[in-house]
């Protein structure tokens, strides 16, 4: 197995598949792995994640490219409702089982042994809330502010499980926190914390399971 493509919905999930994925997997004998932004339609890129486009994106790289493995790198609330059992996956409470749940939908609809689904269940932004210290970089924090992301982080020792209300989503907590926060803008200074932690930034071992697929797999 040559390596993985990653298919991902947007510019800061590309840049930390380049920035991050791509030498953990290099140092760990993986030697190709490339970020793939969704093509939504012809000529166009990210933003839009009906089931039909990520579906199209998945089949043809799996058809195209006969010695790698393809997973994905996207939110479940960016999702439309044509995923398989969205609707069904919405009922479920617990969110880690919701996710998995929506996984394995996904992996009986695209069979294919080189297909791992991968579904985080916040945007990127949630992964900022691992550890404290991957905001020492980031300015225009004051001490109360500072003491609230504290919080949050003891709070919620997994981010996967932040409150998905519309005030409280990783990115609008942000937004209230950290003065005139853009995601655009402070995308680079998670990455420089992140590259110290790759390793258990997926709590469900996706990382694991790629790696051990890669050198397993016979076709």
């Amino acid at each position: 197995m040559r390596g993985v493509y990653i298919i991902v919905e947007g510019q800061t999930e590309e840049e930390f598949v380049n920035s991050l994925l791509k030498p953990y997997f290099y140092d760990n004998g993986i030697y190709d792995t490339r970020a793939i932004l969704l093509e939504t339609s012809q000529g166009h890129k990210g933003g839009d994640l009906k089931f039909a486009r990520y579906e199209k994106n998945i089949v043809d790289l799996l058809k195209n490219q006969k010695d790698i493995l393809v997973t994905s790198l996207i939110d479940f609330y960016c999702l439309k409702s044509d995923f398989p059992n969205y609707n069904e996956a919405k009922e479920i409470t617990d969110k880690p089982k919701r996710v998995k749940f929506l996984e394995d939908s996904i992996a009986e609809k695209i069979t294919n042994p080189r297909f791992i689904p991968y579904i985080q269940l916040h945007e990127f932004e949630g992964l900022l809330f691992s550890d404290i210290k991957a905001f020492d970089s980031i300015p225009n924090i004051n001490f109360n502010n500072r003491e609230k992301l504290t919080e949050i982080i003891n709070t919620y020792p997994n981010p996967e499980l932040l409150n998905d209300g519309k005030e409280t989503a990783p990115s609008k907590r942000l937004t209230k926190l950290i003065t005139g926060y853009k995601k655009i803008l402070y995308r680079n200074f998670p990455l420089k914390f992140l590259k110290k932690t790759t390793p258990i930034l997926f709590y469900r071992n996706e990382l694991h399971i790629i790696y051990k697929l890669i050198f397993s797999y016979t076709p």
